[in-house]
């Protein structure tokens, strides 16, 4: 006599291989997409921190005289270091230069506000698709920045940050000024310069 399975045992095993795998991938797929967010954040930041070195060391120490100093200099001097592909002088939403954006309800910092980033500030794409959004171009070096562009979530604090030069510490700040972070608890949680302990975001 031959052994093998009947068609009811097939289907059976085939139910339940499809019932495991449909519970497992989404865990999957989040695990890849969060391995994916990791280093577009350490690329940004590994980018962004050797644009700014650069600069450092071609101005010396004019940047530590006092806050505010050479501000206006240094955001030129960054996105000029950058490899930008297309600037958006004003309407970023409308010509397709920054998506629409989860948590930008913003009250204190005007120029990070909806409206300002949708409709009156300038937006950098660079060449690896990441969106640069300054807060005032010709006062204090602070940005938003687009870890992964116009591709999902968009959401402040998981692919959208707050960049500010610290003069005092002659180093890039992931956390900026605190724009994204207003309210008690704070409403975005994470930042770049937490992406070596990013898996306890």
């Amino acid at each position: 006599m031959k052994k093998a399975f009947t068609l009811a045992e097939v289907l059976i095993t085939l139910g339940i291989i499809g019932v495991v795998a449909a519970m497992t991938l989404p865990v999957l797929t989040q695990k890849v997409e969060k391995a994916i967010l990791k280093n577009q954040i350490k690329k940004a930041y590994s980018t962004l921190s050797q644009v700014q070195q650069k600069i450092m060391f071609e101005w010396g120490d004019a940047l530590s005289i006092s806050e505010g100093f050479g501000y206006k200099e240094f955001n030129s001097a960054m996105i000029e270091s950058m490899k930008i592909i297309r600037k958006c002088e004003k309407n970023s939403l409308a010509q397709g230069c920054v998506p629409k954006y989860t948590g930008l309800n913003i009250t204190q910092c005007f120029g990070f506000s909806e409206n300002a980033v949708y409709n009156t500030q300038p937006a950098y794409i660079l060449s690896d698709g990441e969106i640069i959004i300054p807060y005032n171009e010709d006062w204090r070096s602070l940005w938003l920045i687009d870890v992964n562009g116009l591709k999902g979530p968009n959401k402040a604090g998981y692919d959208l940050f707050e960049v500010a030069f610290d003069s005092l510490d002659k180093r890039l700040e992931f956390r900026g000024k605190s724009c994204l972070n207003q309210g008690n608890p704070p409403p975005v949680q994470g930042g770049l310069d937490d992406y070596k302990d990013i898996d306890n975001w």
